[in-house]
């Protein structure tokens, strides 16, 4: 997909609450063109106050470093404001490898402490 394409289309995103956690199931493709979308969503969940997010990558059939770029800052302002944010799903194995080539797979699947 080129720059032209629809870039709504090549990411999905849905909010839900249970167990007292939120989760923000993410599918598709996550890169620099899709983050920003992420960000805001993400951000918007910070906001209203979500004690425990869990980002579900299952879906995610790409992500590039801008994706992992969003994931840290998040996590770093969940962890500012009281809150706990983690990546987690099964991921694909594209996603795996670029987790484990950043050294990112423990950083961002854990828990961080509040």
């Amino acid at each position: 997909m080129g720059q032209g394409d629809d870039v709504d289309s090549r990411m999905d995103l849905s909010v839900a609450g249970a167990s007292g956690r939120t989760i923000v199931r993410v599918a598709g493709e996550v890169d620099y063109l899709t983050s920003p979308r992420l960000a805001d969503e993400l951000e918007d969940v910070l906001a209203a106050g979500a004690g425990w997010v869990d980002v579900e990558f299952t879906d995610v059939s790409f992500c590039d470093c801008a994706a992992l770029g969003v994931l840290i800052r998040a996590r770093q302002k969940a962890q500012a404001a009281g809150a706990r944010l983690r990546l987690r799903g099964s991921f694909q194995p594209s996603v795996s490898r670029l987790l484990a080539v950043m050294e990112l797979t423990s950083v961002l699947t854990a828990p961080n402490s509040r």
